[in-house]
Formats: C-alpha cells, structure tokens, sequence
C-alpha cells in the first residue's frame, strides 16, 4: 500500500508561469527561449582580454540583445536557456556609430530574493574585476551568500539586500546584468530601483563612495536620463515579442514564479500615446506604453484602413495629405478580450503655417510688398 502525503499536490512544471507586479500593475511574463547560455545571448563584448576570446569586443555592451533594447530605455526579460532560466536587464541601446546613440545615465537596483542557488552569468560592467590595472565606473556590491559566478565584489550592500548594482554608462552604450538560476517553485525576487539623479551614484558627483568624483566636465556623456522601462515577454510560442510599459521608475518590482492558476486572466485597456499634430511626408511615431492586460495582438487602422505592415506596440506611419486624420488600435488577449483607442492627429503641409491653413490673400500681399520694395531699392540707387 503507498504511503499518502498530507501536502497538496503541485502543479506540475508546465503549469507554472511567471508574474511580474509593480503597484496595481500585474502580468505574466513568458521567458525569451533559445538554444545556447545566457551568456551568449547576452553577449557582453571588452577589449581587457585575449583577441581570441568570443566576449572581445570594444563596445562594453551587450550586442546579442540589440534586437531588444530601446534608446534611453531599462529593459527587464527572462531568457530560458540550455542552463534554465535567468533574469536579464538591459540599460539604453548600443549604438556601434556613437553618433547615432543617446546620452548615457545611470541605474541603481537593489535586488531581495535572490535564488541562493542562483549564479551571476553576466554582470556589465565587470572588467576591473577580471583585470586589476583597469578601473570602471560601476559600482555592484554582493552579499556573501549571492557572489556565485561574480569575477569580483565591491563592497557589503545594504542590510537585508541581496545586491546592489550600481551602473553607469556613456553615449550610444549598455550596461546589465544576468542572474540565472529561476526555476525554483518558491522564486519571488524583488527590485527596488533608483534611475537617473536617485541613482546611487552618478557620474561627475559626490555621491560615489570609493573614490574621488569623476571629472564633471565629462558627464555630459553619462549624465542623460532613462525615460521608459520595460518587460519584453515572448508571444506567439516564443516567434515573437511584445513590450509592456511599467508605470513608474520608482516602485519596487517582483517577479514571482506562479501555478498559472495565480495568473489573474484581466479585460484588457487600450491606452494610445503619440503626436496630435503631423507633417505630410515625415514619419511619427504611436505606441501603447499604458496599456494594460496580456496582449497577444495588436491590429492598428489610420482612417479606418488597416495598417497590414504594423502588428506590435508601436506604429510608425507617414501622413500622405493634409486633414484631419484617426489613429486607432485595437488590443486583443490569448482570451479574445479585446479593448479599442483612438487619437485624432492634424496633418499639415510642409510649408503650410501651424495650423496647416494658408491666411486667404495673404501670398499675393506678400508678393505686392516684396515688388515695391524692390522698386524702391532700384529708385535709391538711381538716385545714388
């Protein structure tokens, strides 16, 4: 006869999800999939190495997550990997023309609930770790029990904090971090943030404990500011990806791992954010950034046409005529919840006024005004 246990039974591994919640806001997340280590996918690129090495590189970035990453944008993900799952945050967007790139800006998060079992698989900046003659900028401070995988430590964090990791990073780079080791049933990590002048420390100031401030001349490069965070979750059985908007660069963030039953199946709310005012022939830009709810599909129309070449987050439309035009999307969830916006945009010629309404007469008064005084200027000169 088998023994009986007194312990619910569990889920099995296939029904549980993970969660993400920052204040009222709550979602699940599915992890990006792929075949090889998240270090790989992460691909953190320094000089301070052997040539020979795949992580050389001059970028100081992390180049396998370009296809993700946003200008002046903190990105949170979760990759599944070969090696399980990881936690994976990325800050702005590399650009390899620096030109093309923004100002860079400074992060502070201070992480609770780290798996103990978990490991660092990618921490950037870290090169000063692995070469004593290289200083850095960052500053990432580990606790005893959280140092696996860290080439290096900087100090004891805050009491009761897992890590503090404290970056910052110059035009048209990244800097981020991958923790792996999220599988656990019990996984309940908590980010508590700090962007931009809350940051812990900050390039050019005196708020960086260990050494003298930087010189402030330089800050320009370092001193710009991340405006948006964001969750990318895999869609479409992990064939794509949406992006979805925290509220807040200040509320603290967890992510849990859940049986889906936890997972609250919310109608969805269309929110729609972009420009009241375009010009014929240039481009501009709409997105969701306040919607709320487990989007699976976004279908976008301008005038009541479908846009077939935009199914993500964002629109990037080009006003061919002047008018009054209507930008509507409609958001669907895996549950066919659907939700509608719209947002009427004034289209106005290139070398119409503000409002994109030529003052009646007002060429042919132009041009009168122009004609005398061009005769005028010919009677002056005669007369000289």
């Amino acid at each position: 006869m088998s023994a009986q246990s007194d312990q619910p039974a569990q889920p099995a591994d296939d029904e549980y999800t993970y969660r993400i919640e920052q204040g009222d806001q709550e979602f699940e997340v599915q992890p990006i999939q792929g075949d090889v280590p998240v270090e790989e996918f992460y691909d953190y690129r320094y000089p301070y190495q052997d040539r020979e090495n795949p992580s050389w590189g001059r970028s100081f970035s992390s180049e396998g997550t370009i296809p993700y990453q946003q200008d002046s944008t903190s990105i949170l993900m979760l990759y599944e990997g070969p090696n399980g799952v990881s936690l994976v945050a990325v800050h702005d967007k590399y650009h390899e023309e620096r030109e093309n790139g923004t100002v860079g800006s400074s992060v502070s998060w201070e992480l609770t609930g780290l798996p103990e079992d978990g490991e660092w698989a990618v921490i950037d900046d870290d090169y000063d770790w692995r070469n004593e003659t290289v200083e850095k900028d960052d500053i990432h401070q580990l606790d005893a029990d959280h140092r696996a995988g860290a080439a290096g430590n900087d100090g004891e964090p805050p009491e009761d904090v897992d890590a503090r990791l404290s970056w910052v990073w110059t035009t048209a780079r990244t800097d981020g971090m991958a923790y792996r080791g999220l599988g656990g049933e019990d996984v309940s990590i908590t980010i508590d943030p700090a962007f931009n002048e809350n940051s812990y420390h900050r390039y050019g100031d005196d708020r960086r404990p260990d050494e003298d401030p930087d010189d402030p001349e330089e800050g320009e490069e370092y001193n710009g500011t991340i405006d948006d965070w964001q969750v990318i979750s895999a869609t479409d059985g992990g064939e794509d990806f949406k992006r979805v908007w925290f509220d807040s660069l200040e509320e603290e963030v967890e992510i849990e791992r859940v049986p889906e039953s936890e997972i609250e199946s919310a109608a969805p709310v269309a929110a729609l954010s972009g420009p009241e005012q375009a010009t014929v022939g240039e481009e501009v830009a709409f997105n969701t950034s306040g919607t709320t709810g487990e989007i699976e599909r976004y279908e976008w129309t301008v005038d009541g046409d479908p846009v077939e070449s935009a199914d993500g987050s964002t629109l990037n439309h080009t006003f061919e005529e002047p008018g009054t035009a209507e930008v509507e999307v409609t958001v669907t969830t895996a549950s066919n919840q659907t939700d509608t916006e719209s947002q009427p945009v004034e289209v106005v010629d290139g070398e119409g006024s503000a409002s994109g309404v030529q003052t009646p007469g007002f060429g042919i008064v132009a041009a009168v005004i122009a004609l005398i005084g061009a005769t005028l200027l010919g009677v002056r000169r005669r007369s000289g």
